[in-house]
């Protein structure tokens, strides 16, 4: 036999009983503690260190006093990357 609980409107000053509580609830099923002599351990360490440094220079027609048509074109890339396993 199922019996079905609807609450749609309950007042706050009133107190519900063991039983009304145990429906609520959905029952209350005695059980032995249980005792496992396997550890799980689901430890995980992880450490991250990224250092970067990118230097770029450019002299271009150093100590000219008077010049044309120096072109100067740099490009410079950096990359890095970063992988926990």
């Amino acid at each position: 036999m199922t019996t079905t609980l609807a609450i749609k409107d309950l007042s706050v000053t009133e107190e519900l009983d063991t039983r009304a509580m145990r429906a609520v609830r959905g029952g209350f099923v005695p059980f032995m503690p249980v005792f496992s002599l396997t550890k799980i351990d689901s430890t995980f360490n992880a450490s991250q260190l990224i250092g970067q440094t990118q230097n770029v220079v450019n002299m271009n027609g150093n100590n000219t006093a008077f010049a044309d048509d120096i072109k100067s074109h740099v490009t410079s890339t950096q990359n890095a990357t970063n992988n926990i396993y």
